[in-house]
């Protein structure tokens, strides 16, 4: 038998995710230890999430590029029917939950996916101010530019918000967080402004009624406005 190259204590931590090691650390009184391993776990899931985000871009892209915008649209609908669905099946109708509540939700999903968010509010609505973690992350890095760039759809149509151009990834917002609720015969989760430059934020409106909400939003995505 050759001799061991991992001593036991090696072992012990490869088999024991970082949060848990944290966890050993706190119970041990050790605070900046505690707080090292945190941090490294939160580096090695922004690590994860860019490889995703760009793992799924690269396919959209893919798909776009094979068999048309249209596809793109095909695709994030199956996701929203056969996973984002189920997901938003709490019991509870969207629009009835308070504003500041759906506000939370969107706002605590935004953090978690590494971005920042500022939140104002006025008469008739919540405004939440991100610079996002991933849509918008793509477009400050560049990906849309340059050496084998992601596509950026422009065909006019719901999925682009009725823009001229939309980065691909960013389709999802439009598919699956409006246009799909609505077929669903729920409402928007909130009316989306996606970024169109570098450094720009993504802006959210989440009206405290949703019959408040402007014709025009449901316009841009290809809806007809609820009597």
């Amino acid at each position: 038998m050759t001799d061991r190259v991992l001593s036991e204590a090696e072992v012990e931590k490869m088999e024991t995710a970082i949060w848990d090691q944290a966890k050993a650390a706190i119970d041990a009184g050790d605070a900046e230890g505690a707080k090292v391993l945190i941090d490294r776990a939160v580096a090695q899931w922004a690590g994860l999430k860019d490889y995703s985000i760009n793992w799924i871009t690269s396919l959209l892209t893919f798909v776009a590029d094979e068999l048309g915008e249209e596809a793109v649209e095909r695709a994030l609908r199956k996701t929203g029917d056969e996973f984002v669905r189920p997901r938003r099946t709490t019991g509870s109708e969207w629009g009835t939950v308070p504003a500041a509540q759906r506000a939370k939700v969107i706002a605590r999903a935004m953090l978690a996916n590494m971005g920042e968010v500022e939140v104002s509010e006025d008469d008739e609505k919540i405004i939440l101010s991100f610079r996002c973690g991933s849509g918008g992350k793509l477009i400050d890095d560049g990906r849309y530019t340059g050496d084998h760039p992601y596509r950026t759809l422009r065909e006019r149509a719901g999925r682009t918000f009725s823009r001229d151009e939309l980065p691909v990834y960013c389709a999802h917002c439009s598919v699956n967080n409006e246009i799909q609720p609505i077929e669903w015969g729920s409402t928007p989760t909130s009316i989306e402004l996606p970024p169109e430059r570098r450094g720009e934020r993504c802006i959210h409106h989440v009206y405290k009624d949703v019959s408040a909400i402007p014709d025009e939003a449901f316009v841009r995505i290809g809806k007809r406005p609820p009597v």
